[in-house]
């Protein structure tokens, strides 16, 4: 059980009674000292049960050395094309690229050099299966649909701890922000040690929010501040859904400050304390609000296309549109702009035939696909794009990397950049469960 009587269990420095010692043991009596002994014993067998898995869960444990990074930060000249992996929601770090099973009961990290898998944990394919993940340099956290939040070592594969949180089966995030796992839970946020699973803190969401989802990603910032964006009552036929901002002290889990917002599935990070979130549905009113203990004070930004805003970072914010026909459907100019004073900074239209993708940015970089503009009879078709790398300040292009053909899906038809990290960067089709193309030097 953890501190709030859950049942959960993690490795050595998780929640619970200390082990007494010795000069604790000699001043009872012979009766507290059974029970001392009993307490031990329990203790002993939960740390032998307490790895976080069950008899008929797999863990194969890792196979071979930890592979080493394929470079310290992003590539400055992706030059060929290593493996294509399956499957959609992954994470690239390390060397590794960490994804869900393929029947989603679990999680896999395969060797990006040799494309061989390299772990595996999966639970019985009878129990609920993964909902989100997150990925940090050391560990990998995993919401099941059941309420079960696991964390699972990144370098051995083998599970650290887990906690089932009563009352929270159905759909279930995570994310991973300074050294916390947060979750949702009934009427709260939750936050536990990324490494040994102890309940750190729960903040209580407002009563009129009894129905919480996290949303898109938790920013931890400077001063002890994390900030979550949560969606309230989406589960809830009679409450309002609305959208809230919480500033929460991740020491203690007090709520500094609450404010509702719009569109937080689509908020991005400016910089250290710059968050911006558009609203596509009043695009005057989007805001760039700068955060701190204090609260999110808001700058609103004019620009008619901060709205569709795809990446940000280094004090840029990108929108990808196309000025004639709308964003929905293809992309054909990007625009950067800077955070601070929401003035343009440089923009780059794409040739006549061709769109992009959505795009990443790293180590001041931009990384972006540039490909055929594609229509519905292009489906089933071979096509070649290119990997754009530009100068995130400038928008000056810095690299061309030729791609290998790819065939194009049913459905959605742009190739986005989904990850850049550890000397790689990893492309694939939006939305689509097909292969995925990882870059390096």
């Amino acid at each position: 059980m953890n501190l709030l009587g859950e049942p959960g269990v993690g490795l050595s420095g998780g929640p619970g009674t200390p082990v007494p010692n010795v000069t604790q043991v000699r001043a009872v009596t012979s009766g507290q000292v059974w029970g001392l002994l009993i307490v031990l014993l329990l203790l002993t067998t939960s740390q032998v049960w307490g790895h976080g898995h069950q008899p008929r869960d797999v863990v194969t444990g890792a196979h071979g050395p930890f592979p080493a990074a394929l470079g310290s930060a992003a590539p400055v000249a992706p030059e060929h094309v290593v493996r294509r992996p399956s499957g959609f929601d992954e994470a690239l770090v390390h060397g590794l690229y960490v994804r869900q099973t393929d029947s989603s009961s679990g999680m896999t990290a395969v060797n990006v050099r040799t494309g061989k898998e390299y772990w595996r944990f999966e639970r019985p394919a009878s129990a609920p299966g993964v909902h989100t993940f997150d990925v940090s340099e050391r560990t990998v956290v995993v919401a099941f649909g059941d309420g079960r939040l696991a964390g699972i070592d990144l370098r051995t594969g083998k599970p650290l701890w887990h906690v089932d949180i009563r009352h929270a089966k159905g759909f279930r995030t995570t994310e991973l922000a300074g050294g916390q796992a947060i979750t949702e839970a009934p009427g709260a946020v939750r936050a536990f040690a990324e490494r040994d699973g102890r309940s750190l803190w729960t903040a209580r969401t407002p009563k009129s929010c009894p129905d919480v989802l996290v949303i898109t990603a938790v920013y931890a910032l400077p001063g002890h501040l994390t900030v979550v964006p949560v969606a309230c009552n989406v589960a809830s036929v009679n409450r309002d859904a609305y959208n809230l901002l919480l500033g929460i002290d991740n020491r203690t889990g007090k709520v500094l400050w609450q404010q509702r917002t719009a569109a937080p599935r689509l908020m991005v990070r400016g910089g250290a304390h710059t968050l911006v979130i558009p609203d596509p549905e009043n695009p005057s009113a989007t805001q760039v609000l700068d955060v701190d203990r204090r609260g999110a004070h808001g700058r609103t930004v004019t620009n008619s296309d901060w709205w569709d805003a795809v990446a940000s970072g280094g004090g840029i914010v990108l929108s990808a549109i196309d000025p004639d026909d709308g964003s929905e459907v293809h992309d054909t100019l990007l625009r950067a702009y800077r955070t601070r004073s929401g003035h343009l900074a440089w923009q780059l239209r794409a040739p006549t035939g061709q769109e992009y993708g959505s795009p990443d940015i790293a180590d001041g970089r931009v990384y972006v696909v540039r490909q055929p503009f594609l229509t519905g009879p292009d489906t089933g078709h071979r096509i070649r794009a290119d990997l754009l790398v530009l100068d995130l300040d400038t928008g000056r292009l810095l690299h061309t990397l030729p791609l290998p053909a790819v065939t194009v899906p049913d459905d959605e038809r742009e190739l986005d950049v989904r990850d850049v990290a550890d000397g790689a960067v990893s492309i694939g089709w939006r939305d689509d469960d097909g292969g995925v193309l990882i870059a390096t030097d």
